[in-house]
């Protein structure tokens, strides 16, 4: 029963990532069809233009004969023609053997005033009877007309010194000809180049969806960062403004959708949960790299808990890129910064949720950035950020930082000795799973708790 069991759930994981793939196939083919197309008409453009440039038109002028045996009868015998099949089928096939000799192709060559005959000439038996049919192939068509008339006018006189006298007898022949006989296959050449196109596009597809390392699903949490997902932040559709004006979502705002509030209440509730089971008050929200949402998270996650009734100090400790005040709709004001630079005390620096208008929030104390600062890491690595910390946790429920990515700079990593725990933001489809992985191993130097990630699909 086990190993049937273990088998079942074989076949289950075989088919779960064959599914995989192909969602993240079409995933990429939705994203990425504009590829695809550049290449469909990449590889048309490219073999019409390769058609045009190696085209070259081949004309065909030809006649048809039949072969005629000359004999003489005796001295009183009267002269004249008579047709045996099967004598001039043997010579007709001699033909092609006096045609394309280098007698008659100097002969040809002679009476064109050329060094050389262009082209080929071609010569064709019908089997079982005297017809023969000559042809010329060059790749000017009055050309290949001359050479055939040439080559007719040559023969007797070439011929009558290898197998006798014989007479062609004209059927029937065409002028100078007009078509060529390799007509442009201009639109097979095109339709075969954007076939070609399209199926490197779609391989190059496949091979982005096999390869991919990225994190897509709450279970490549696990699976290869080897951390819990805590939730999933939905995407939100938000109206198209002004490229350089960021657009943030926040719970605050009366307009935003249930489906964003409720994915927080479900993060916030985890939260909770495993900083009771392990007695943590600090919690450290970074990232892997910037712009994965680690503020709309860090933001969201302090107001979340004030719903809950719990008393939150949010302290944005971005000093190179600090944007909470953005997403709380607060000006600039004095900060962290100034406080750790020691030109005012902690208390200065913290704004509570009245001061700020936020009547819904009144548990809320927030600690801004206070001004943009490129050596925040040295600021961070003194005694009075500690003290900073320590203090905040005396008065609050909860201390959420902010801090920079840590795959890009230092700063969470000395932010971490500060604090209990930390929460790492993971963008969908953004940062390689390895990458996020080396910048979870630094955190964990510190003995930090890491209570999980959260997958943030907006």
């Amino acid at each position: 029963m086990n190993r049937e069991t273990r088998e079942q759930k074989e076949r289950q994981a075989e088919q779960i990532d064959i599914t995989v793939f192909l969602s993240d196939y079409f995933r990429l083919f939705s994203r990425m069809w504009k590829v695809v197309l550049f290449l469909v008409l990449a590889g048309a453009i490219l073999f019409g233009i390769r058609a045009n440039v190696r085209y070259t038109a081949r004309y065909t002028a030809s006649s048809t004969f039949t072969v005629n045996i000359t004999q003489e009868q005796g001295e009183n015998a009267l002269s004249g023609s008579f047709f045996d099949n099967a004598a001039a089928e043997q010579m007709a096939k001699t033909f092609p053997h006096i045609l394309t000799s280098g007698v008659l192709q100097r002969r040809v060559a002679e009476q064109l005033s050329i060094d050389s005959v262009p082209g080929s000439i071609q010569v064709n038996v019908t089997e079982n009877t005297n017809l023969l049919t000559l042809s010329v192939t060059d790749i000017d068509a009055e050309r290949a007309y001359r050479t055939l008339q040439a080559v007719i006018d040559c023969y007797p006189s070439v011929s009558e010194v290898i197998v006798g006298k014989v007479e062609l007898n004209m059927l029937d022949e065409t002028k100078i000809p007009t078509e060529p006989d390799n007509p442009k296959t201009l639109k097979r050449d095109v339709a075969k180049g954007g076939l070609l196109g399209m199926a490197a596009g779609l391989v190059f597809l496949a091979v982005l969806a096999f390869f991919n390392q990225t994190i897509r699903r709450e279970e490549d949490c696990e699976k290869k960062l080897n951390q819990r997902c805590l939730g999933t932040i939905p995407k939100m559709h938000h109206r198209k403004r002004s490229r350089k004006k960021e657009v943030y979502s926040s719970i605050a705002d009366e307009k935003i959708k249930p489906e964003f509030v409720e994915a927080f209440r479900n993060i916030r509730n985890k939260v909770e949960y495993s900083a009771r089971e392990n007695g943590i008050k600090s919690i450290l929200i970074t990232s892997a790299l910037a712009n994965e949402g680690k503020s709309t998270v860090a933001v969201n996650l302090a107001l979340s808990l004030v719903q809950s009734g719990k008393k939150v100090v949010l302290v944005d400790c971005d000093l190179r890129n600090p944007s909470d005040s953005n997403i709380l709709h607060m000006g600039e004001r004095k900060g962290l910064f100034q406080y750790l630079k020691g030109e005012i005390k902690l208390n200065e620096a913290v704004v509570s949720g009245r001061e700020a208008d936020f009547r819904d929030f009144p548990k809320l104390l927030y600690l801004p950035a206070g001004s943009a600062d490129p050596e925040g890491t040295e600021l961070f690595d003194t005694p009075a950020m500690k003290r900073a910390i320590d203090s905040l946790e005396e008065e609050a429920d909860y201390v959420i930082l902010d801090s920079a990515p840590l795959g890009l700079l230092a700063d969470a990593g000395v932010l971490a000795q500060y604090v209990d725990g930390t929460i790492l933001i993971v963008k969908k489809d953004f940062a390689r799973a390895d990458f996020i992985f080396r910048g979870l191993e630094q955190i964990a130097e510190y003995k930090v708790h890491i209570m999980g990630c959260v997958l943030n699909e907006d």
